[in-house]
């Protein structure tokens, strides 16, 4: 369900029928406040032959790795329909600013075949979440030629290694009890607001969830199918679902270095643990982000600075000051320094 009317803005929308097309049908809604009937989704994409599912597969197919011709075979096969190389060809040009891997396509081939390109790793902390990383990124985010403004640079080559290591590193007993902490519920008591500057804007990230959210069937896959999405398709992206976790010594030495109570004491062993959803390097940060479908009210200032906190203690010779968080939605991106939270101390 589209959240609001691409004409007049307005939140007030049923659903209106269906339009059959030829390869599909398509759900149709109309707006309470200027009567006009729509189909959700980027004017780019609306009035295609084929479903926009289909479009969106064959472009990440083809990102995987796949050449021109064994993305069209798959795509055919798995749609029931025949693909023409000239159709594939234009899905692939559609939308260059959020596919930027196509200019790492070629070296990624190199370095591993489509089926090794991602690796996922299901892990079973409470509920089901699959941490991904994308391996051809790691490989030139250690070379430094993953960032094209910063060549040569391989200071976050130590995050690469975090995220192989997580398969046998993460202490899953942690995520799975009942008195641990979870980053996403904690109080915003440890921090203050004094010099906290958040940026709002528009970027790659919210075009690419004004593209993928309109094909998601229902709310449990707006995460996933976002998440995907621009693992495999854009450059930036090296991993998602990242559990970080803090145990006692770890929220002790926090607390002592930026003079602050994470966590109130009680006696027992205190953790905190979470699942960052993004996990960006770009423009010489490591870039932490949270999709909200509610960005605008639910601002998760406190659940991303732990993030950021806990990876600083997760990834040898990571600053805070290398690491910029934000959270975002289609409509808006919002960004701050994690550092700028935090009273004294900083690292």
């Amino acid at each position: 369900m589209p959240e609001r009317c691409p004409h007049c803005n307005s939140p007030r929308l049923i659903k209106k029928g269906t339009r059959k097309k030829k390869l599909g049908i398509v759900q149709l809604f109309r707006c309470r406040s200027c009567g006009r009937v729509f189909t959700p989704g980027p004017q780019a994409l609306r009035n295609k032959t084929y479903p926009v599912r289909e479009i969106l597969d064959g472009i990440s197919t083809y990102n995987l790795g796949y050449s021109l011709s064994g993305t069209a075979a798959k795509i055919s096969s798995r749609y029931g329909h025949t693909v023409a190389l000239a159709t594939l060809s234009r899905w692939i040009n559609l939308h260059p600013s959020l596919t930027s891997y196509r200019r790492l396509r070629e070296e990624g081939r190199t370095l591993c075949t489509p089926q090794q390109t991602i690796r996922t790793v299901k892990l079973y902390h409470r509920q089901v979440y699959e941490f991904a990383y994308h391996r051809p990124k790691l490989a030139l985010l250690r070379e430094g030629r993953l960032d094209d403004k910063r060549r040569g640079d391989t200071r976050f080559a130590s995050l690469a290694d975090f995220f192989e290591s997580v398969p046998t590193a993460c202490p899953h007993e942690l995520f799975r009890n009942e008195d641990g902490n979870r980053g996403s519920q904690l109080a915003a008591g440890f921090f203050g607001t004094d010099h906290l500057i958040v940026n709002e804007k528009q970027n790659i990230a919210t075009e690419t969830a004004a593209l993928i959210l309109p094909t998601v069937g229902t709310n449990y896959e707006r995460h996933p199918k976002l998440q995907r999405f621009m693992l495999v398709n854009d450059s930036t992206t090296v991993a998602i679902e990242v559990p970080i976790w803090l145990a006692e010594n770890d929220i002790a030495a926090l607390e002592k270095q930026h003079g602050v109570e994470l966590v109130p004491k009680n006696g027992a062993p205190r953790s905190i643990t979470g699942h960052i959803d993004f996990v960006q390097v770009r423009n010489g940060a490591v870039h932490i982000l949270d999709y909200k479908p509610d960005a605008r009210t639910n601002k998760p200032i406190a659940q991303l600075t732990i993030y950021a906190l806990a990876l600083t203690r997760l990834v040898p010779g990571l600053k805070l000051f290398d690491i910029k968080c934000s959270w975002f939605n289609e409509h808006e991106y919002c960004e701050f320094f994690p550092r700028t939270v935090l009273g004294r101390h900083m690292a």
